[in-house]
């Protein structure tokens, strides 16, 4: 019998336990979490309380209950975690340390992408020391980031000296390390690119938009779509480019994405990648968008299969069909007491809901909450989509407040999505 571990629960989570139970696989959930906490442990076969950063623990018990193959969902601990586990029992994984260290430090991502001669921004060295030479060449506006951390913690954007003085203070006491990315402050869209992969085969899977509700904080992208523009552009112009810093970075297998930004001088530029499931599960819908089930690759591709002829068709063209990815970004800080319309929501067919957060937690303003991945046939359909969801679920704190940021801008969709099918 084959047996799955899944480390963690986490975004995913629920649809990695489905495939793999799907294809008559065990499927067991560990961490400390209890089961009413953990929604991949109330649909697994079985559960268990190791924390995931016990590797002995967790290697011992591997060993005992016959365990033939460990995943995780979005989590990067967990992901470390599978890989030093998958390392011990001599199982596959997709992801290696070596590529994984690209995915997780990005200046030293930014110094392969300069060895390679691939488009990035201009950076400028900045220490601890926050020296009068080193201040003085930095041309103003920047953008300060951690190397080291994720879901735009510890980003600021600085206009001046005092700025940058600040934002730099802010990401060090974060950051576990002494490096702190200071670069040019790029002005244009952003998007990120999902590349599917096999026996180091790269494959575009599709380019996404990345879209924030205007008068929220720029980086909450509340929706992540295929609905954009610019997709031949981006495919001559930095896609080649992409391809090749990935396999210099070592990703011969699963899934990975590159963020980019067009700047107003009319050039894209790397921004940064991910060598993990994306967090807004927009991947959830390329299955029915172009064919590429994302989760089939990763979950056979740990059980030791040949996921190659999984590969998908690279993407040409801006897409008709649409697949999206909706963030659930919080504007306002509380404990959760209530969610609303999820019942309302888990019955349409082409809509999947992926909540952490749950009833009690504390939450912060601008942190995620969930998920919602839809599949549409065209931009009117998505918007009606749209509309429906802001109009069903609410997150509802002590207070009373819907503390979700629901995105309107619905024009704005129009005419990328427009551009995108004029561009082909």
């Amino acid at each position: 019998m084959e047996k799955l571990l899944m480390l963690g629960t986490s975004y995913g989570s629920r649809e990695i336990i489905r495939y793999a139970k799907s294809q008559g696989i065990y499927t067991i959930v560990t961490d400390y979490l209890s089961p009413d906490k953990s929604l991949a442990k109330k649909i697994a076969d079985e559960y268990w309380m190791i924390n995931t950063a016990d590797l002995d623990a967790l290697e011992k018990r591997c060993k005992e209950e016959n365990i033939t193959a460990i995943i995780c969902g979005v989590s990067e601990f967990n992901l470390e975690m599978t890989m030093a586990l998958c390392h011990r029992l001599g199982f596959p994984c997709y992801c290696t340390p070596s590529a994984w260290h690209f995915s997780r430090n990005k200046a030293d991502f930014k110094e392969l992408c300069k060895r390679l001669n691939a488009p990035i921004p201009t950076d400028y060295i900045v220490t601890d020391a926050l020296s009068e030479e080193e201040l003085n060449k930095v041309q103003f506006p920047v953008m300060c980031k951690p190397v080291d951390m994720s879901g735009n913690r510890g980003i600021s954007y600085c206009y001046t000296r005092e700025d940058l003085i600040s934002a730099y203070k802010y990401a060090r006491s974060l950051s576990k390390n002494s490096k702190i990315i200071v670069e040019r402050m790029l002005h244009g869209q952003e998007w990120w690119a999902g590349y599917a992969i096999a026996g180091g085969d790269i494959r575009l899977i599709a380019l996404n938009g990345m879209y924030a509700q205007p008068g929220e904080p720029k980086n909450c992208y509340t929706i992540t779509t295929t609905a954009t523009n610019h997709v031949e552009k981006f495919i001559h112009e930095i896609n080649p480019k992409i391809e090749e810093v990935l396999k210099e970075v070592g990703c011969n297998e699963g899934y990975a994405w590159v963020q980019v930004m067009l700047d107003k001088d009319g050039h894209f530029y790397i921004i940064e990648m991910g060598y993990r499931l994306s967090g807004e599960l927009i991947y959830q819908s390329y299955k029915d968008l172009c064919g590429c089930d994302v989760i089939k690759m990763l979950v056979d591709y740990s059980r030791g299969l040949d996921v190659k002829p999984l590969l998908p068709s690279a993407q040409k063209h801006a897409f008709r069909k649409i697949a999206t990815g909706i963030s659930l970004w919080t504007n306002k800080g509380g404990v959760i007491k209530k969610y609303l319309g999820m019942e309302e929501l888990n019955k349409l067919p082409n809509v999947k809901v992926d909540i952490l957060a749950q009833v009690g937690d504390s939450v912060d303003p601008y942190r995620g909450v969930g998920c919602i991945s839809i599949i549409n046939n065209d931009i009117e359909e998505l918007i009606s989509t749209i509309d429906m969801i802001n109009n069903t679920i609410h997150v509802i704190n002590e207070r009373g407040e819907d503390i979700v940021i629901k995105y309107t801008d619905y024009n704005f969709l129009r005419t990328v999505y427009t551009e995108g099918l004029e561009g082909r």
